[in-house]
């Protein structure tokens, strides 16, 4: 990736702790995966959106649109973090009302419709304590990997993360997925109104979606073909006993 080659084979990363599986954070690895399931401090950063981040490599916001997402979309595509949330640092602090994040969140709009691996933006602890991955995953640590053919871009469940009456999982501005938590979060939650999906849309093409790996390539897989490629070392965290087709 462009991105990557010119950042010494890294991503920009959105916090610098150690994320655990419900999310929040702490500063020291833990010593067991046991340890890894929740309790840390919460984040206070603001989202860093990788379409913004990505702007001067993708030329245009548009292609961050799949043609077949139908929900409706931002129409103010910004450019910069100014114009996109007024550059604000912290989740306490509101985007002007003119930014095309604040417009978004008011009309339920989407911003783009891929969702990036956080992997290469968040340092899982999970797979850091399974020596999976020692850190953020980077050029160099990816390529290492036993199985390196790892998907970096997934389409985004635009309809459930952007339905007002969403109130498990819903969020308009989330524009990236962890997979240690598990396959529930990906592709069925389990509880309320779209327990039965997750943030992955995994029928956007007939029975499958589109799916961008590392190396650039894509390929348009049914979840059966594209799960095992989500983990970096292709074991499915926490799998369902009847996972989706």
């Amino acid at each position: 990736m462009l991105y990557m080659g010119d950042n010494n084979g890294s991503l920009f990363h959105h916090h610098e702790g150690w994320v655990l599986d419900d999310g929040s954070q702490v500063d020291v690895l833990p010593a067991s995966p046991a340890a890894c399931a929740g309790g840390g401090q919460g984040n206070s950063q603001a989202e860093k959106p990788w379409v913004i981040f990505f702007q001067q490599y993708l030329r245009s916001r548009n292609v961050a649109f799949c043609p077949a997402d139908l929900t409706p979309r931002s129409q103010y595509l910004t450019e910069n973090l100014a114009q996109y949330n007024g550059g604000i640092t912290e989740v306490s602090q509101s985007p002007p009302a003119d930014s095309e994040l604040a417009l978004a969140l008011k009309e339920r709009l989407t911003i783009q419709s891929y969702l990036l691996d956080s992997i290469f933006t968040h340092r899982s602890a999970r797979y850091a304590v399974e020596g999976v991955l020692s850190g953020f995953a980077t050029e160099s640590l990816v390529s290492a990997l036993p199985n390196p053919n790892l998907i970096m871009f997934s389409e985004r469940n635009s309809e459930a993360l952007n339905a007002v009456d969403n109130d498990v999982y819903g969020n308009v501005n989330q524009d990236d997925y962890d997979t240690w938590p598990g396959e529930a979060a990906l592709v069925r939650w389990g509880v309320g109104k779209y327990g039965d999906q997750g943030w992955l849309r995994l029928d956007r093409h007939g029975r499958a979606s589109n799916y961008i790996y590392t190396d650039g390539h894509a390929a348009r897989l049914p979840w059966k073909e594209a799960r095992l490629d989500q983990f970096p070392d292709h074991i499915v965290r926490r799998p369902l006993a009847q996972p989706p087709p």
